[in-house]
């Protein structure tokens, strides 16, 4: 080849390399990259405090609900209804022996009702106090005054299958005419269904001379006291559900020039059979140089024993509150039982644990 066409050759080459060069642009900035990280967050609980009826509370060790009936149930009975006998079925008052007479389990009868909303309860302990004002015109337990033969009367408690009967004799007991007795009753154990059946059935020997009436009377006030329960079965229908807010640490997640979205992640616990519509409000007082933040989203929890959710927040709401102390998280709305009449069963320790993660997603470079 001609040595001045070797030469052009030569040019050519290194303008087309130039041309190939200019054509690929060198990038001047770092590629940004997204990593997705999970911060640990703390946990907000819904004890069982929460859902139960106005007039059932924890006892102060928290191992029993302490229920108050406030209304006494009265009942009350004549002598003409109480003794069939000829001398109890005067007209007008006479003086005369007492006979002796049964009075029979249906006359002297009551319910006392436990507390509305609750359906049904395991009871671990409680006294039914008894005032029981005497004018029949003699003592039914003592009519042959402190000489036997003693008279005795017969106090049967019945709810659902569980039933006592205790019974007090004139031998350690009295009952003064014209004035007013009490007995203390123990509760039995067990499973009560709504109601307690009272039934009061006395037992009386011939006595001395009284003065008697068919109108003579006997009346009953009856009391529940000290009643304690470790399982009950209570009525919630769209009841309310507030917890006190809970620390939720961010300030160490310093991260809010690099975040990109992210949300809550929500592991439930809950024993309850209750479902809930709940707001997680997400708070965080003023502080370097922003306002006080609220955020609030919704939160549906289901009756199962667990379950997961996500709770979106935006790149603004999650900047917000990044690298911020005193952040606070609590949960507010309604919960409804999912059992018959929308019932819940529960035990004093029991309670909905909500046990957080927050997720970032943040872009990674420059």
């Amino acid at each position: 080849m001609h040595p001045m066409t070797r030469r052009y050759a030569h040019r050519a080459a290194l303008v087309v390399l130039t041309g190939v060069l200019a054509a690929c642009e060198i990038p001047s900035e770092a590629p940004i990259l997204q990593q997705t990280w999970i911060v640990p967050g703390d946990s907000v609980a819904v004890t069982v405090a929460q859902i139960l009826p106005t007039n059932v509370l924890l006892t102060s060790g928290g191992t029993a609900f302490a229920v108050t009936i406030p209304s006494p149930s009265n009942f009350s009975a004549t002598l003409g209804t109480l003794c069939g006998q000829p001398a109890c079925q005067s007209g007008a008052t006479v003086s005369a022996p007492v006979p002796a007479f049964t009075s029979g389990s249906g006359v002297l009868t009551t319910t006392v009702t436990l507390p509305a909303g609750v359906t049904s309860a395991t009871v671990s302990g409680g006294t039914l106090n008894l005032s029981i004002l005497n004018n029949l015109g003699f003592d039914p337990l003592r009519p042959n005054g402190a000489v036997a033969p003693f008279g005795s009367f017969a106090v049967t408690l019945t709810s659902g299958a569980t039933t006592s009967t205790t019974t007090f004799v004139g031998s350690s007991r009295t009952m003064t005419n014209a004035a007013t007795t009490a007995f203390a009753v123990p509760l039995p154990l067990g499973v009560y269904t709504g109601s307690i059946a009272v039934s009061v059935a006395f037992t009386v020997p011939a006595g001395g001379s009284a003065l008697l009436s068919a109108a003579n009377s006997l009346s009953i006030s009856a009391s529940v006291g000290g009643l304690t329960l470790t399982q009950a079965t209570v009525v919630v229908a769209s009841d309310p559900v507030n917890t006190a807010p809970s620390a939720f640490d961010l300030e160490g997640a310093d991260f809010a020039d690099q975040v990109e979205s992210g949300g809550l992640l929500l592991d439930i616990v809950n024993p309850f059979t209750a479902s809930a519509t709940m707001n997680v409000v997400i708070a965080a007082p003023a502080q370097l140089g922003s306002g006080a933040v609220s955020i609030t989203k919704a939160l549906v929890i289901p009756a199962t024993p667990t379950s997961t959710a996500t709770i979106d927040l935006t790149k603004a709401d999650l900047q917000s509150l990044l690298g911020k102390s005193n952040v606070t998280m609590a949960v507010n709305g309604t919960a409804t039982g999912t059992g018959a009449g929308n019932t819940v069963t529960v035990t004093p320790t029991q309670q909905m644990t909500l046990r957080t993660r927050v997720r970032l997603v943040l872009n990674v470079g420059a």
